[in-house]
């Protein structure tokens, strides 16, 4: 699993007027980039710390159970530390998984991942 350092508070995502100080992340003029594939939309925004940060949102439309989706949560972050993404310095990751990843396997999961991180 990935350490609590290189997570992303996704509530500073989710609520930036809320939550003003979240180490430098919100800027109003600094614009998210978007990026999407197939099971994933990955939004992309600078922040002024060393290190990047991930974070993931799993629906329910992804997958009913929580283990299923526990299993996609651990499998994302899995892969990014094993890839050492978590090293690349300055910039926060929002990885939200669309409903067609919820069946598929394991390397489709981590070839789109690759895609879209890289």
């Amino acid at each position: 699993m990935l350490a609590k350092k290189f997570r992303l508070p996704i509530q500073s995502w989710m609520n930036p007027i809320r939550n003003k100080i979240s180490n430098g992340v919100k800027d109003k003029n600094k614009k998210a980039i978007t990026k999407k594939g197939n099971f994933f939309i990955v939004k992309v925004l600078p922040n002024n710390l060393g290190f990047s940060r991930f974070g993931a949102i799993i629906g329910l439309r992804t997958a009913k159970k929580a283990s299923r989706r526990n299993y996609l949560k651990r499998t994302i972050f899995d892969f990014i530390r094993l890839n050492n993404f978590h090293l690349r310095p300055g910039k926060d990751f929002l990885i939200i998984v669309l409903p067609a990843a919820g069946q598929s396997a394991k390397t489709d999961i981590e070839k789109e991942l690759n895609l879209l991180l890289s």
